[in-house]
């Protein structure tokens, strides 16, 4: 996994980097946030954190400004249907600060701002992420918070109801939970739901 690099910045396009590490030029995608961020550094040496999305035969290298980019890049193609190009528009049009307050407080209307993401994929980045996003604040925060352990029922219940929203069917997606967690009875609410949408879609 290539973390980070540290090299000269021959180019710098809006949509993409390439940068020089020790002869050999490496082409980075980026977001409108990484390069607004990075200012005027052609022919300066720069330091860019990494992502490096493998898919089948493709290797792709993603760059960002800062460790917080890269966390909510990575946090978004986890989401079932968005990719590595989704979630750099996204990161285009909302800071990485914006995309985190905007889950965290269930802003669809945020997220419908964005090119291409519509009231379904808004609602499903929010179900599949808040839960990551609440623990983390909660973690910086330093708060000696004990998050509440849910019950298999609540569990359920709560997917169910996302699911629902999301426009599925309730017996339909009642079936999915109980076929998931009889063999994964330990599943979180989130992993619950990116389950029961893969198998909800393949059916």
């Amino acid at each position: 996994m290539i973390t980070h690099l540290r090299g000269k910045l021959i180019e710098k396009n809006q949509s993409y980097l390439i940068i020089d590490c020790h002869g050999i030029g490496y082409h980075i995608h980026i977001s409108s946030y990484t390069y607004s961020s990075l200012g005027e550094k052609e022919g300066k040496d720069v330091y860019i954190h990494t992502y490096l999305f493998i898919k089948e035969n493709q290797h792709v290298l993603y760059g960002f400004f800062d460790k917080k980019e890269r966390k909510i890049f990575s946090y978004l193609i986890s989401v079932n249907g968005i990719g590595p190009s989704s979630a750099l528009m996204l990161l285009s049009s909302l800071t990485p600060y914006e995309i985190e307050k905007s889950i965290s407080k269930e802003d669809i209307k945020v997220f419908k701002t964005v090119k291409g993401i519509g009231t379904k994929t808004a609602q499903r980045i929010i179900i599949e992420l808040k839960d990551k996003i609440i623990k983390e604040t909660i973690y910086k925060k330093g708060k000696n918070v004990k998050l509440l352990e849910k019950t298999p029922y609540l569990i359920k219940k709560e997917a169910l109801n996302a699911l629902s929203v999301l426009g599925f069917s309730i017996q339909e997606s009642k079936k999915v939970l109980d076929d998931i967690l009889d063999g994964n009875p330990e599943f979180s609410v989130e992993n619950l739901i990116k389950e029961s949408l893969k198998k909800i879609v393949k059916s």
